[in-house]
């Protein structure tokens, strides 16, 4: 029960700040390597190859750009933390399940995708902008073409309907299973141990000036004064603009002409239908509907030709007003349908919608002056001209920034850009990519404004000087020494008692004495002296075996004397047991995903460039 078992560590030991994305479906990644996944050598342009499946470098890097740009999180850093691979994983699987749900023929109409994206569009919407605008602001700040985001919606739709068939219900639970967990996770345990801690081990020198500055040679990087950089930043913003931009009354005739069909809502049918289990149910129905009686259960409802099943369409707009058409077989069943009426097309009066479209043609009209005023100032950057003379010319605003790091923080540990925090990635990189003087390209901001970035200073890495560290170096030197010879003592010790040794015996050899801890929890917070990873090995340890582990200061070594484990019929915490009941539901839809995504890659080679990655991604 993968769900369970990361609750529990959750609860118990480590926990975990997952991003939650991404976005992805991760559902089943852990099973992903068991499905045939390892790395392999290939080009240099191709991240993923095999099993019907080539991902190029550029097209991943796009992906995950995107996504970390969200996020707020360095490439860099994002590779080390693990979400570089379980990006481009959870794409192999998007991959497979895409492939998939073609060979199943799920589709999802054109209709349902521009529901969708109405959808996304809203919260930007309820902010002042048309849908229209919300949906142009988000294919420019993820850098989508149009025809790239509908692909992209279409594809997530018909990946969502096949994980949702997949899944089971959420009653399906094992309230048996969640009982043994619940006894499980309350299991306590008795141990004896012998504490041996580092401040014990006296007879320690203090390091030579050689070893000193060999060790500080060894830890140079800890001791790094980060690159750091001044910036000014101007910014044209879109308020300057305002009072600009004019539309004529004639565009917008021009465009309601232009566009009528925009305004115009198709030939319509308004019928009673009523659906059957039966053939011969329904022709009953249609004999009792011809002599006059309404349709049994029916429901009324008007429709264009798109919003009908593709066999209802073409006979319910063939026929005429008062006709009963029927029995005609969809997925649904048998259908019996009456035409109440016929609604012609009719187009919405143009003083109905004008006002609309001067605001969607000046909304358009804007957008374009300020991308084209934005590529005039590039062009000028790039022409030599001082940022001063174009900030005069355009009436823009200026800030001064640093000195930060890469990182965005300055040395007292302050956020620069905390203001900035949907563009900081945009506003770093542009920092650190060029050189003291220059100008980077202009950058467009999710708040629709254009800034400009000059680096004014670059001051390079520095270490701080052993002289001044030397202080710090002896003092963990000696720490480290204590803590190598106090490890050697309680490795040693951890030998007796394997061997048999009485843990009493041994700590009478060592100087010590046996401390007994009883009724330690899995799930609670283990009692002093013991860590958290010491308390985990406790739990994997077998009566009358040894263990060890660190702690604070030291470490500790010792035998678990005794289990008990709650009765099978005892009491319990009704809250905690439901929670686990539910958790037994949710294992197993995760379980049933991930075995279908091992059941796509079975047999399949699948090579991931893990090379390729660490020079792009691990280089920074």
């Amino acid at each position: 029960m993968l769900i369970w078992m990361r609750d529990s560590a959750t609860a118990g030991i480590f926990k975990f700040i997952l991003l939650g994305f991404m976005v992805l479906a991760v559902a089943g990644l852990v099973l992903m390597d068991v499905g045939g996944f390892f790395r392999g050598t290939m080009s240099s342009n191709t991240i993923v190859k095999g099993g019907g499946i080539n991902i190029g470098i550029q097209e991943f890097d796009q992906t995950l750009r995107r996504a970390l740009s969200a996020q707020g999180i360095p490439a860099a850093e994002a590779l080390q933390l693990g979400l570089v691979d379980q990006m481009l994983q959870s794409e192999i699987q998007n991959r497979l399940f895409s492939s998939q749900s073609q060979k199943l023929g799920l589709e999802i109409s054109d209709k349902d995708v521009m529901a969708q994206i109405s959808k996304l569009a809203e919260p930007l919407a309820a902010q002042g902008r048309s849908k229209k605008e919300a949906l142009q602001q988000i294919l420019r700040t993820q850098g989508f073409s149009e025809s790239e985001f509908v692909g992209s919606i279409r594809q997530e739709m018909s990946n969502t309907m096949l994980r949702a068939a997949l899944s089971p219900p959420a009653t399906l639970t094992s309230p048996t299973m969640a009982k043994e967990l619940y006894r499980y996770d309350n299991e306590k345990r008795d141990i004896r141990v012998i504490l041996f801690s580092n401040d014990t081990i006296s007879d320690v020198k203090q390091p030579t000036d050689e070893q000193l500055e060999n060790y500080y040679t060894a830890n140079k990087t800890e001791f790094l004064i980060p690159e750091t950089r001044t910036i000014t930043m101007a910014t044209l913003k879109p308020s300057m603009m305002k009072g600009k931009i004019k539309i004529a009354d004639v565009d917008v005739r021009a465009a309601y002409d232009k566009n009528i069909a925009t305004y115009t809502k198709p030939e319509r049918r308004k019928i009673d239908q009523g659906v059957f289990e039966t053939e011969i149910e329904a022709k009953k129905i249609l004999a009792d509907v011809t002599a006059g009686k309404p349709i049994k259960n029916s429901l009324a409802g008007e429709y264009d030709k798109n919003s009908l099943q593709p066999e209802l369409s073409a006979p319910v707009f063939a026929a005429k007003k008062d006709d009963v058409i029927g029995p005609i077989k969809t997925n649904l069943g048998w259908h019996i349908i009456k035409i109440k009426e016929i609604v012609t097309p009719s187009a919405d009066p143009f003083d109905t919608v004008k006002d609309q479209i001067r605001k969607d043609l000046e909304s358009t009209a804007f957008t374009e002056e300020m991308f084209n005023l934005g590529n005039t100032i590039e062009d000028r950057v790039a022409g030599g001209e001082k940022l001063e003379a174009l900030v005069t010319e355009y009436g823009m605003t200026t800030e001064k920034f640093g000195a930060f790091m890469r990182s965005g923080y300055n040395q007292s540990g302050k956020n620069t850009f905390e203001s900035f925090a949907d563009d900081k990635d945009k506003i770093l990189e542009s920092a650190f990519d060029f050189d003291g003087g220059e100008i980077a390209p202009i950058i467009e901001t999710a708040d629709g404004q254009y800034r400009l970035i000059r680096v004014d200073t670059v001051t390079p890495d520095a270490y701080k000087p052993l002289a001044d560290v030397s202080d710090v170096l002896k003092k963990r030197w000696v720490n480290e020494q204590k803590r190598a010879t106090n490890q050697a003592l309680a490795k040693s010790a951890l030998e007796e008692l394997n061997k048999g040794t009485k843990i009493e015996d041994v700590a009478a050899k060592n100087a010590g004495t046996v401390k007994s801890i009883a009724n330690i929890g899995r799930k609670a917070n283990p009692p002093a002296p013991l860590s958290a990873v010491t308390a985990a090995q406790i739990f994997t340890s077998d009566v009358g075996k040894a263990f060890s582990g660190e702690i604070e200061n030291g470490f500790v070594v010792g035998v678990v004397d005794g289990v008990t484990m709650p009765p099978a019929d005892t009491k319990t915490d009704q809250k905690e047991l439901d929670g686990l009941t539910d958790l037994t539901g949710r294992s197993l839809s995760q379980d049933i995903i991930g075995e279908y995504v091992s059941s796509l890659t079975n047999g399949k080679e699948i090579k991931i460039n893990q090379n390729r990655l660490q020079e792009i991604y691990g280089k920074q």
